[in-house]
Parts: C-alpha cells; structure tokens; sequence
C-alpha cells in the first residue's frame, strides 16, 4: 500500500485510459483540481460555456473512449445536464467531475454561493443522466469509490459523475498499484458469473441454425459496435459470411462505408427507398450493436418482421420471439464469429446486391445554392479520407447521411441542437489527423458556434459550414410557417473573422465549391456561410418532416 494525494490517483486513471485533454470552465469549488491537474501532462480544453463542453467531452470519449469534464458546483455543473443527457442516451461514456463545498460546510444549511436546495441536489440531478455517481467525501472509501464509477462507465460506456469537495483535492488516500485492476477485474468477474453460458450457445445455435436457411440475410451495423471496440470484430463477421451490410442512423460510418459489402444507411421510410424494400424484404436480418429506438427506426416505420429478426446489443438478445437477458454484446460477437469461421465458411456465403446510392443532385440550370449541391461538393472531397464529419441535428445531418465518411459524428437519437461546433473541438483533438468537417444549421450555430474562437485559441482548423436559411426549418416543415421558427440573420463570415478564424459566404454551388477549396487550402478554422432558400431541404428531411407533421398537427 501506498499513499497518495486523491487529486493524483484520478488524474493517473484519467491518463491510463488514454485521455491527453479534459474540457472545462475553471470556477471557485473547481479550482484547486485544476492546480493539481498542472502536476500531470493534461491540459484543459477551455470553452466559453458549459453545454459546449459536455458536447466536446462527449466527442471525445465517442473517438478515445473516455472524455472528462471539468467545472464548478452549481452554475457550472448544472449548466452540463443536457449534453451528459445526450451521452446517456447514445452511450458516451463522458465523466464529469465537479468541484463542491468542504465537508465542514455540507453539515450545515445549504446557504453557500451555488447551492440550491441541498448539498446533495446536483448529485441527485446527475444521478439521472449517468450510470455511476459519487461524492468524495470520505477519505477511506474515496479510491474504491472512483475505481467502481470508472468500472461502471467502462463496463456500460455511459457518463458517469464525481463530485469533489475542495478540500479532499489533496487528501491522502491509500492506494495500491493494482487498486484499479482488481476493482475492473472484480466488476467484469461478476459480470461474467452473471453470464449464463448456456443460453448464450443456444443462441448462437440458433442463429447459425437461421443463417444456414436464409436466402436473403442483412447485417445491420449500430453504434454500439463502435462504442465496445468490436468494429473489426464484426468487419470480420461480415467478411466470413460474405454478407450485405447496413449501418443505422446513430451507427453510420460504425462500418467502413468504402467497404465492399457495405450497402447503404437503413433509416425506414426516411432513407434510400430501394435500400429500404431490399432490407424489408429480408428472411434474417441481424441487428449487431442497435437498440431500436424510434430514431433508428424511422419513427417506427421501419418494416422489420420480428419473426426474421435477431437483435444483439448490450442490453439484451433477441432471437424473433426468444429474449435472452444478460448476454454480453462482446461475447455474443466474438463467439459468432469464431463459429462463422470455422464451422459456416464456405459453405455460407451470400451475394451482395448493388443498391445504388439515392440520386442528390443540385438541379440543372439551378442558380441558387442547394442542399443537393452542397452534398455533390462534400463527397467529391470525401475522396481524400482526410476528414472527419461532425454534425449538428436538422437537415445538416440528415444531408450529411449522404456523405461517403469513415467518422461520423452527430445526435442521431437524442438530437440536441448545439452539438455541432464544440462536438468538432473535441474530434480533432481525439483524432488529430482527420479535419473536421462541420455541418450545423444556422439555429444550431446561434446557440454554440461561437467555440470556433476555442478552435482558433487551440490551432485548430474545422471547416464549418452554416445551412443558413434564416428558421428552424425543421420545425418549420413539421409545422407550418411560424414567426418564432424565424432567426435573425448573423454575418457568419463577420463573426469568423472577428475572432480571428477565416470564412466566405456561398448562394450558388459554384461560389460552395470555391469556398470549400478555399477552405481546404487553409490552415486555419474556415465558416462558410451557404446561404440556402428557405423551401430547400435534403430528401431524407423531407420525408422525416411529412411523417412528424401528421402527428404534431393531429395535436394543434
């Protein structure tokens, strides 16, 4: 055993899990960690307000797999609900640690600065957006407690939460060097006695049973498979079987979108119509790392017959009409393929099909700039696999679903505006050799987009293009022309070159085209204004919205 300062001892688990930049806004109850920080290599990432760092943090902990916060009690902490909700909800495992009184204080009234009905209030708020909680306020539990709400996020790659009263920053706690391992090794120990083996290979029995039998097979790719790290586990899979593969809207890009057997992105009525009946028409389709949420089905219209369908993902297998609980996403995928190897090939093998992409073009003779124009620009730059695609929710997403990218980052299921811009800040730094490239409505940029004064400040150098019609168009087409779905208009190119990044305005996809290679060309962060007509949206959104607007009118 060993004694060290706590600040120390999670500093060094921040570190050990690869972590080289938490995000932040320094305040009072926060400060004395943010003095312990400079006793390490990590740097706080500091934004101009709290939603912009969850959104960077959770960026990314989606690339490295851990993102950590770092703000105050109170106005700070409680400022950070809605993106630690966004983590939540798609399986970020984002941590946040915030400062908060001395213990001395917390016997009494909760009359200090910050505080707002008890001490224990933003530990309770919190408790309902993450998966793990604690509160430092015991010397003697302190590192058993880290260690269970780093196992935990380990474990669930959800957001977890560390209050730290000001003076346990430097208590001294004993520790052993191999204090984090065992509590891993404990958890994952009692996860797998948990574990029943013999329903995971009645499983795994029958699903081969149900491969061997399938004429038309489709393997649907979601998010998870990215968050547990089994991406080329499941490359393998789809390589073994040579089988068709989709990828949901949270998942896109989980599967290498250049890959041979990759053929489209499923998103029910919303998406690629003939991608959308060959899927349907499916007798086995296989939904690895996919929780079918209303989102990832398309607002439940997509057309998926249970009795041919088997979901595996963290939570739970189900195999048509048999549920297997406690079945472990990693083992379920593992074991499939090792039986797919070295039982199925080559005697199951299967086409795959030609489904071709759905036509987005920018209209003939069109002068304006269009949604469609601006896509045919992207994936022609797309080509290079020198970036990354970061964006916020509206139709700069759902256009973006068009984009040929290998990291696509965006709210898919959640759908929180102002992600974009700080969600870009937290990619580059977790993958420094992609450029990202920012697709955020003109709403979304109001609430957010001025993070790119932290890329300036960071030397990075996002490309962010602004869908600027002037409305939340979204809503405006789920609804009907409203004056509150009307913005302002900012001069986005002005705001840029205030704060010292670069920037050029686009109406025509001829002038798109000219600031996209402008941009590429500079070292700097880039706005380009695209200046959009008003009824001008992407397919997918147009669909979205003729779906959405029955019920929101139904209800007026």
């Amino acid at each position: 055993m060993s004694k060290e300062k706590l600040a120390d001892y999670i500093f060094s688990r921040i570190t050990k899990a690869g972590v080289q930049h938490t995000f932040g806004i320094p305040g009072d109850f926060i400060l004395p960690f943010y003095a312990a920080q400079t006793r390490t290599s990590l740097k706080t990432v500091v934004m101009t307000h709290e939603p912009s760092v969850g959104y960077a943090a959770d960026a990314y902990a989606r690339l490295r797999g851990l993102g950590v916060a770092l703000v105050t009690y109170g106005a700070g902490g409680l400022n950070m609900v809605n993106p630690v909700g966004l983590a939540y909800a798609e399986e970020s495992p984002l941590l946040v640690i915030s400062g908060s009184p001395e213990t001395r204080f917390r016997k009494g009234k909760p009359h200090l600065h910050h505080c707002v009905k008890t001490f224990e209030t933003q530990h309770d708020v919190f408790a309902q957006v993450t998966a793990a909680t604690t509160i430092l306020d015991n010397q003697t539990t302190a590192v058993e407690e880290v260690d269970r709400v780093f196992s935990t996020m380990s474990r669930t790659s959800r957001p977890g939460y560390i209050e730290l009263p000001r003076d346990m920053v430097n208590a001294e706690v004993e520790t052993d060097a191999d204090d984090a391992g065992r509590a891993d090794r404990a958890l994952q120990a009692s996860a797998q006695a948990g574990q029943r083996q013999s329903a995971r290979k009645e499983a795994i029995a029958e699903i081969v049973d149900r491969l061997k039998h399938a004429t038309h097979p489709i393997l649907m790719v979601g998010v998870q498979i990215r968050r547990f790290g089994l991406k080329d586990a499941v490359i393998a899979l789809a390589e073994a079987l040579n089988i068709p593969v989709v990828t949901s809207i949270l998942g896109k890009a989980t599967f290498p979108e250049t890959h041979p057997n990759f053929i489209g992105n499923y998103f029910g009525q919303f998406g690629n119509p003939v991608l959308k009946q060959y899927v349907e028409k499916s007798d086995c389709v296989i939904s690895l790392g996919a929780v079918l949420t209303e989102m990832e089905t398309a607002g439940y219209t997509a057309k998926l017959d249970e009795t041919n369908l088997i979901q595996i993902n963290h939570h739970e297998t189900i195999i048509g009409h048999h549920v297997y609980h406690d079945l472990d996403l990693n083992d379920m995928v593992r074991e499939l393929l090792d039986v797919i190897g070295g039982k199925l090939e080559p005697t199951v093998r299967f086409e795959i099909p030609n489904i071709p992409a759905e036509a987005i073009q920018h209209p003939a003779g069109q002068k304006k700039l269009t949604v469609a124009g601006m896509i045919e620009c992207l994936n022609q730059l797309m080509d290079k696999r020198d970036f990354s695609v970061v964006t916020d929710t509206g139709d700069c997403m759902y256009a973006g679903m068009s984009l040929k990218t290998d990291i696509f980052l965006a709210p898919g299921y959640y759908v929180s505006m102002g992600f974009g811009v700080p969600a870009a800040i937290g990619a580059q730094l977790a993958m420094p050799s992609l450029r990202p490239i920012v697709l955020v409505g003109d709403g979304a940029f109001q609430m957010t987009g001025m993070e790119i004064s932290t890329a300036v400040k960071m030397g990075l150098n996002p490309i962010v293009i602004v869908f600027n019609n002037q409305s939340y168009a979204m809503l405006r087409f789920i609804d009907q022309q409203r004056d509150y779905f009307d913005l302002n208009g900012w001069d986005y190119v002005g705001l840029a070159r205030a704060v010292g990044a670069e920037g050029e305005r686009a109406d025509s996809k001829e002038n798109f085209a000219r600031a996209l290679d402008m941009a590429v060309k500079s070292d700097k962060t880039f706005v380009i204004d695209a200046m959009l007509e008003k009824e001008d949206i992407s397919p997918t959104l147009r669909r979205l919205t003729d779906h959405f607007s029955k019920k929101v009118k139904a209800a007026l």
